[in-house]
């Protein structure tokens, strides 16, 4: 029975976000000029802009009541499609907080694009497209269609005229947050949970950041700070982390990664069960002042750069 109503929950959540809308909405990229030489060209590039918006965006993107105009982004033309999505931010975060943008010229890995065609966004939304037209080819072709729109993105995603944007400098991420305890790796209760620490024992916490145009070495004003609740931080100040030789451990995607910033702290103070919460801070060349986690932050991410006494 539970299975039944889940199932059923689940179409009626696609069919009230792609439902029919008798609503004529205004493109405002409609007054842009356009290249009708290019687009009524029978042989398009399916690596190029429109190639791509006639293979995938137009018949698998905007149907009625989805992105047809009544939300970004907005795949009826070509034009729209360009403008909100290179380089538009996204308005609901991957879990880490780490996609900005809905597409990053240069970086197809960077994308949410690539990411929302590819995994169910917080395990409740849903891998796009939602909906296929009857007659689509996606089921058959979309694993060439993705492909096709890495490669375009990671070309630079030009425009009609081949032109590119300047992609934007991202603020630095993290990739690893580890602590180690006499030399042994702390573990944790599961991927994103607080690291377990002894109580009484002094835990060397190990960071990994990484940064668009700059080396992890490079960057600057690296701090921490603490606090018991991990949606309040007004009272606490910032220590600063030290820069240490490179430790390789396994980081927050599965790999291994240099962790070049650390910092002791003593649990002494603490009983078994108390959580202890701390973000760091960061700069690079453009990004002054970023907060790992942040306040906007999902809570997933704030528990791993936690502390839990055992």
């Amino acid at each position: 029975m539970r299975k039944l109503v889940f199932i059923v929950s689940i179409v009626l959540t696609i069919a009230i976000a792609c439902k029919k809308t008798d609503a004529v909405i205004a493109n405002p990229y409609d007054a842009l000029k356009r290249d009708t030489i290019k687009l009524n060209d029978g042989n398009l590039d399916p690596k190029s802009l429109a190639g791509i918006h006639k293979n995938v965006f137009i018949k698998t993107c905007a149907n009625s009541g989805c992105h047809d105009g009544t939300f970004e982004p907005d795949f009826r033309t070509v034009e729209s499609s360009y403008n909100t999505m290179v380089n538009a931010a996204v308005v609901k975060p991957d879990p880490t907080g780490t996609l900005k943008y809905r597409i990053v010229p240069g970086n197809a890995d960077a994308s949410m694009l690539v990411y929302r065609m590819t995994v169910d966004l917080g395990g409740n939304s849903g891998i796009m497209p939602l909906v296929v037209n009857p007659g689509n080819h996606w089921e058959a072709e979309k694993s060439k269609y993705i492909q096709d729109i890495k490669d375009w993105i990671n070309a630079g995603a030009p425009d009609l005229d081949g032109k590119t944007r300047t992609a934007v400098d991202f603020p630095p991420t993290i990739l690893g947050v580890n602590g180690l305890v006499n030399g042994n790796k702390v573990g944790r209760g599961g991927k994103y949970e607080p690291l377990q620490v002894p109580q009484g024992a002094t835990v060397q916490l190990l960071f990994s950041l990484s940064d668009d145009n700059q080396t992890q070495n490079d960057l600057s004003n690296t701090k921490i700070m603490w606090s018991t609740n991990p949606a309040n931080y007004s009272s606490s100040t910032f220590q600063i982390l030290n820069k240490t030789a490179a430790v390789s451990i396994t980081g927050l995607y599965g790999s291994a990664v240099d962790h070049l910033y650390s910092y002791s702290f003593n649990t002494t103070a603490y009983v078994s069960g108390d959580v202890i919460w701390f973000r760091i801070q960061c700069d690079d060349s453009n990004n002054k002042n970023v907060q790992l986690p942040n306040d906007n932050s999902m809570f997933i991410l704030k528990k791993y750069f936690a502390i839990k006494i055992i």
